[in-house]
């Protein structure tokens, strides 16, 4: 059942004892069906069990261990923009939105920077393959990468984010290599597909308003602000499944176990009945009487939201200073891609040589 109303999407997200978020046949396990029985950690778990391990990984993810990445994910952007500036046209999309997260999540993980680099060469390459067995072959080289870092941090483990995924003990046991590597792959996923997508989404939106552009690009203080607006209007995670575990109704309908529910955060964000306005982008919207649903809701609330902040909020700053006359290729078309994670597909601009 597609759930699209505002009220009905935060009752299921808030409601693990009737909606569980672990749903048959998403997730890592499509294209490494080796895992196909595995569950995921955290991400496909609820109630108490996803609780400890939220605990378990939050030192990761607060403001402050955010902040601590803000001079690296400037300096890898700059370093990107660097060698694109002289050459006066190129893809934003495979250029520069898609380089930067997964070099970021890969030193959350604790990668060096050799491995960073790999991780970030495959991941682009999985996720965009053009065939099932390309990203199933692809999958398969990625997934023994992880488990090798996942034994490695089982022998010798450090003070980054994939040693206390290996070392932590929920519910009296420590998760097997299988459990492991999916949680690693939808962590990987998590901090690259959607911030990556998200920061082209936006760049496509001051592409399509000069008017919102100049506004930014004259204060950019106003860039945290766009930022949580775009991510209201146009978020990154279109939608996620609910799996119904009793007997229950949502919105007036009946629901039996195991009925499954795709939850459409973006429409969430454009209900009538809780914004007067949601098809307008607005900078000076007023978010406390009613918050957006775009980082999600309830217990499986976007984890790493203030990482993606900071990491938007540069990337963005930092284009906007290297390439301030951008402008779309002649004949260009901008097509968006469509799925579970909604962004754009290729951004062709170009821009003034200095």
């Amino acid at each position: 059942m597609l759930v699209t109303g505002y009220d009905e999407i935060r009752e299921a997200a808030q409601a693990p004892e009737r909606f569980s978020a672990y749903v048959d046949g998403l997730g890592a396990a499509a294209v490494v069906t080796e895992m196909r029985e595995a569950v995921a950690p955290m991400f496909e778990t609820d109630d108490e069990h996803h609780h400890q391990w939220r605990r378990a990984l939050m030192d990761f993810f607060t403001p402050a261990a955010a902040a601590a990445q803000e001079q690296y994910v400037r300096a890898i952007c700059r370093e990107t923009l660097q060698e694109l500036i002289p050459r006066g046209a190129a893809d934003l999309v495979s250029g520069y939105t898609q380089q930067v997260p997964p070099l970021v999540i890969g030193r959350v993980l604790g990668l060096s920077e050799l491995e960073r680099a790999w991780l970030s060469e495959h991941v682009r390459a999985l996720y965009g393959a053009e065939t099932l067995s390309e990203a199933q072959q692809i999958g398969r080289m990625y997934a023994d990468f992880l488990l090798g870092q996942i034994r490695e941090r089982r022998a010798y483990p450090g003070e980054d984010l994939l040693s206390r995924m290996v070392t932590a003990e929920v519910d009296g046991r420590i998760p097997g290599e299988d459990e492991l590597v999916k949680m690693t792959m939808l962590m990987v996923a998590a901090g690259h597909l959607t911030t990556a997508d998200a920061c082209a989404t936006a760049i496509l939106q001051l592409l399509e308003d000069p008017a919102l552009r100049e506004r930014v690009m004259g204060d950019v203080g106003q860039v945290e602000a766009f930022v949580e607006e775009l991510v209201r209007y146009e978020p990154a995670v279109a939608a996620t499944g609910r799996t119904a575990t009793v007997d229950t109704q949502l919105g007036g309908m009946p629901l039996s176990p195991g009925d499954r529910l795709l939850l459409a955060w973006g429409s969430a964000n454009r209900d009538e009945r809780r914004f007067d306005d949601g098809e307008a982008f607005r900078l000076d919207r007023e978010r406390s009487r009613t918050p957006h649903l775009g980082w999600g809701a309830g217990e499986h609330r976007c984890l790493g939201r203030h990482l993606a902040r900071i990491e938007l909020r540069v990337m963005l700053e930092e284009l906007l200073r290297a390439l301030p006359d951008f402008c779309l290729q002649p004949d260009a078309t901008v097509r968006r891609t469509f799925g579970i994670i909604r962004g754009v597909a290729a951004l062709p601009v170009r821009w003034s040589r200095r």
